[in-house]
């Protein structure tokens, strides 16, 4: 038979596309992958967060290897600045199917060739390298996976709260040995990690140890301050291992934990091999030398804990030598207490990675019972704990022994309910911490029923501090106290017009005397009304007379009522609240 001309040529096509695909299917260098990420949450201060994994998927048979029949090399580049802080055999790990596996003859099989931090255009990002031995015939569905990568996401682009964070994958030794699609995936999303907010409560120095006055049943209320630390997103706080039982289907484990994922003769882990779960450091400041010591919590529960299987704590660092208190001296509450706590879950995946957790912690503040003087605003903070040490140029991924997780110390504070959020520096002495304890002395109050001041008239005012008692009732007598006093001033026709306070403090033991003359607000030159004084000690106690100016007659003396200090008991109520179960009338229940 003759074939055309056309014919021949269509022919001869067909042939070498045979001869083509035959070769293509004989040589190396052929294999595709689909590249599918598992990206992860990861915290914007972390030093050593767990990145999700990067799995390549064979997109259609192939042999693998270079073309010239030796080892392939893949990368993975973490773009955005990302260092990579751990090694193999310190969480980092490389899972394939059975395709991969080394048959006989060719003894070989994927393997993690390098983990490194390198700069590149000025910038530092972690590097790692894996081998794929020639030889081996792969299919769609066969497949390799990098998991327990831990990154330096505080000295990447993911510093910055919602970032979403990328590795990119490239042929090494041969371009053509294996093709990526996509070859950038996203491996991460960085997130602050909690929210602390400070509730705040007023201590009365005249009520130790607790600085709570008893209820009229004689019972005395505990103190209602609280730091609450609670999870910016559910999986933020990791426990190193779940139930303290070793790896299980509790604990985020790496792929290893399940059937048919290679090499079958090593057991899984507990994801990225945490040396600690999440810690927390809680501090306190400014604690004045009227507090004699900080009681710490030992154990916590999350309040959204139920069951017992699903308990998360904040717990007290076994052998933790954090516990340091430092008193303030008189007159400079510069004191500082702080703790260290590790979140522990007995449920990580079931549980605790999709419940959002609150732990409300509230260490107790130990009043003196003999400085009842010495006042002040304890302030509050946590941070994210253990620290990250001191940032390096382009440090190389720990080998050894290291915290990981860790985090840059960043203290937190907001007030409770409507304050604002901060986040300050690493100093437990931060000044913008929010306020946790008002430490407050027990004031006294007087109402003077009438005082006057004008071209005639004066009034003549005594107030005796009696809590220099000791000569009468020893030990039983009341703490010593001294302060100032404040008087406040209502004009019998304008009301309020002004306060003055005195430029002294008035001892334990001693009096004020004084005349009204003398203790007019400024820009008042004549009064007639009531003054109520606030004393600055317990136990105070006035008499007042009004006379002529030149005192030749005396015109009229009495003795000041004594108001309840409010913050104790009675004071001033609301009509509302006069038939409750304290019987105290409403107004002023002055108790004379």
């Amino acid at each position: 038979m003759i074939l055309s001309k056309a014919s021949r040529l269509s022919l001869l096509a067909g042939l070498l596309c045979l001869l083509l695909m035959g070769f293509a299917g004989a040589s190396y260098g052929a294999v595709r992958f689909d590249v599918f990420p598992s990206p992860t949450e990861v915290i914007n201060t972390g030093r050593s967060e767990v990145l999700g994994s990067i799995n390549l998927i064979v997109n259609a048979t192939g042999v693998t290897g270079t073309s010239a029949g030796g080892t392939a090399q893949i990368g993975v580049i973490f773009g955005n600045g990302i260092q990579i802080d751990n090694i193999e055999g310190r969480g980092i790990r490389i899972f394939f199917s059975s395709a991969f596996v080394a048959v006989a003859g060719n003894p070989l099989t994927p393997v993690i060739v390098d983990i490194r931090n390198s700069t590149a255009n000025n910038r530092c990002s972690g590097f790692l390298a894996f081998g794929v031995p020639p030889g081996l015939t792969v299919n769609p569905g066969d497949f390799i996976r990098i998991e327990g990568v831990r990154g330096r996401i505080d000295q990447s682009d993911g510093s910055q709260a919602g970032t979403d964070l990328f590795a990119t994958l490239q042929s090494i030794n041969d371009p053509a040995a294996n093709a990526f699609l996509p070859d950038t995936v996203r491996v991460a999303h960085s997130l602050t990690p909690m929210t602390v907010l400070v509730f705040p409560d007023t201590l009365l120095l005249c009520f130790p140890t607790t600085g709570k006055a008893p209820l009229p049943n004689g019972t005395i209320p505990a103190p209602v301050y609280n730091i609450a630390i609670t999870e910016n997103f559910q999986r933020a706080f990791v426990a190193k291992d779940s139930g303290t039982a070793g790896a299980d289907n509790t604990d985020r484990v790496d792929s290893q934990g399940f059937t048919g994922v290679l090499p079958a003769a090593t057991t899984f882990e507990i994801l990225g091999l945490p040396t600690n779960g999440t810690q927390f450091r809680v501090a306190l400041n400014s604690i004045p030398a009227s507090v004699t010591g900080i009681v710490w919590p030992g154990s916590v529960n999350s309040t959204a804990s139920g069951l017992a299987p699903n308990i998360s704590t904040l717990t007290i660092i076994p052998g933790s030598s954090h516990t340091g208190f430092t008193a303030g001296t008189s007159g400079n509450p510069n004191g500082v207490a702080f703790q260290d706590y590790e979140y522990f879950s007995q449920n990580q995946v079931g549980f605790s990675d999709i419940t959002q957790e609150t732990f409300n912690l509230n260490p107790t503040v130990v009043l003196s019972t003999t400085n009842q003087v010495d006042t002040g605003t304890i302030l509050a903070g946590a941070s994210l704990w253990p620290p990250a040490e001191a940032a390096g140029t382009c440090v190389a991924p720990f080998a050894t022994t290291v915290s990981q997780p860790r985090f840059v110390t960043k203290f937190q504070s907001g007030v409770f309910p409507n304050g604002p959020s901060y986040i300050g520096t690493n100093s437990m002495t931060d000044p913008l911490f929010s306020p946790y304890a008002f430490i407050n002395r027990c004031s006294c109050f007087l109402l003077f029923t009438y005082i006057t001041k004008d071209s005639f008239f004066n009034t003549g005012l005594a107030i005796a501090n009696t809590t220099g008692d000791d000569q009468v009732f020893g030990t039983a007598g009341a703490p010593n106290q001294s302060g100032p006093i404040t008087f406040f001033f209502f004009d019998k026709a304008i009301g309020y017009v002004g306060q003055t306070v005195t430029t002294g403090n008035i001892g334990p033991g001693q009096s004020f005397v004084g005349l009204a003359s003398q203790i007019l607000p400024t820009g008042v030159t004549s009064f007639s009304g009531y003054v109520i004084a606030q004393t600055s000690f317990q136990f105070c106690h006035g008499f007042a007379f009004i006379a002529d100016s030149n005192f030749a007659t005396i015109a009229q003396g009495y003795i000041a009522s004594v108001i309840p200090d409010p913050a104790i008991k009675g004071g001033r109520r609301q009509p509302a609240a006069a038939a409750d179960v304290t019987n105290l009338p409403a107004g002023e229940s002055l108790n004379n």
